[in-house]
């Protein structure tokens, strides 16, 4: 008799001790849940405003490409006034050496003149043999004096000339260089704008690697204590023995006879998808619409094989069942897990709870089904 109740009280404290521990391991789970989601939304937040960052930046940098096509057309202009410049650089010297020329012959001709003084005018008047032929003479040198004259005037016209329209296209290069320093002096201003979202969105980058390692940290630390709770729950329904084998659910040497995990109401279909391109445009199996918390049922028996955290390969807390013959099923986006890797679950043996964990649009079960390591459409291998 005291032994029974020795063994009864045992057991009533093995009890109160095993509801004890199931309720640390709930509040421990829960905190870190809280403190997940906390995560989440800090990505969340991040992920926006490296958007809003990015988005600036595309502008910044369309009127930096802008201001380029600028400068470069206006630097093309710059040339083009520069060889026209140089052009008349040189016509405007070849211009002076002939004005410089004519000069030259018209003084040494008036020095000659002025050397020789009234003997030349003399000599003039003695070669003339007559009246006539010294008439003559005077007015050819009149008219030698007059040509020069007007050589000369005619080379100077032209001289200045080109100095005034030198003068203009000086004028315009200066114009046109200012415009440019202008739009240089703009473009060094996006720049600078530029290196500061640039270094804004590298550190939200920096931001989001951390985010992300505490998610996957949280995230694997949630599944830890939920495969736990799990095995132990396993444990204490089979009174701690280990997997069963076999069993049903219909697995032959043919396609296995699945069942929808949940009710069939399909929110996106198998196969490639338009407007979610940021999930990928192909989409690997069958999203069913269903509230957050709601029993999530293996497609078959089979033993799980695997089972994803909240930011493993988008599925967020998954689970993976081999049903052998090559046959794999995935479930999803699911707020919690009921089983662990290992475990022979049967037909219709709840595995999970549906949620949104992972990259998922809202609350749902994203069910794959793969054959020999190829994705199919589920809906032609489930009743």
């Amino acid at each position: 008799m005291n032994k029974n109740r020795v063994l009864a009280l045992s057991l009533s404290l093995m009890m109160a001790l095993s509801m004890s521990l199931a309720y640390v391991g709930s509040v421990y789970a829960t905190d870190k849940k809280s403190e997940l989601n906390s995560v989440i939304e800090k990505q969340k937040a991040a992920e926006a405003e490296k958007s809003e960052v990015v988005n600036e930046l595309d502008k910044y940098k369309t009127k930096i490409v802008g201001l380029n096509t600028e400068i470069t057309n206006v630097q093309s202009e710059i040339d083009k006034k520069q060889a026209e410049i140089d052009e008349l650089n040189s016509k405007i010297e070849n211009m002076q050496a002939k004005i410089d020329d004519r000069k030259s012959g018209m003084s040494n001709r008036l020095r000659a003149m002025y050397k020789n003084g009234s003997v030349g005018f003399i000599d003039i008047i003695l070669d003339s043999k007559n009246f006539s032929e010294l008439l003559s003479n005077l007015s050819m040198l009149q008219k030698i004096y007059k040509s020069d004259r007007s050589t000369l005037a005619s080379l100077e016209k032209i001289s200045e000339e080109l100095n005034k329209t030198k003068r203009e296209l000086s004028a315009a290069y200066q114009e046109i260089a200012s415009s440019q320093n202008e739009l240089k002096s703009k473009k060094d201003e996006l720049d600078k704008v530029s290196a500061k979202l640039e270094a804004k969105a590298a550190k939200i980058d920096e931001n989001l690697a951390i985010f992300n390692q505490q998610a996957e940290s949280l995230s694997s630390q949630i599944l830890a204590e939920q495969q736990a709770a799990a095995a132990q729950s396993n444990q204490n329904t089979s009174g701690g023995g280990g997997y069963s084998g076999g069993g049903g659910g219909g697995i032959t040497n043919g396609p296995v006879n699945l069942r929808w995990p949940v009710a069939k109401v399909i929110t996106s279909p198998f196969g490639h998808r338009i407007g979610l391109e940021q999930y990928g445009t192909f989409h690997t199996g069958t999203d069913l619409g269903v509230p957050s918390g709601t029993p999530v049922r293996a497609a078959a028996a089979g033993r799980v094989m695997n089972l994803t955290g909240w930011y493993q390969q988008g599925y967020g807390w998954g689970v993976f069942i081999d049903h052998g013959n090559g046959v794999v099923t995935v479930y999803g986006h699911n707020s919690a897990l009921t089983v662990s890797p290992g475990q022979y679950v049967q037909q219709g043996d709840v595995i999970a709870l549906s949620g949104q964990t992972g990259w998922a649009t809202g609350p749902h079960v994203h069910y794959e089904v793969r054959i020999n390591g190829q994705y199919v459409d589920p809906e032609l291998y489930t009743n």
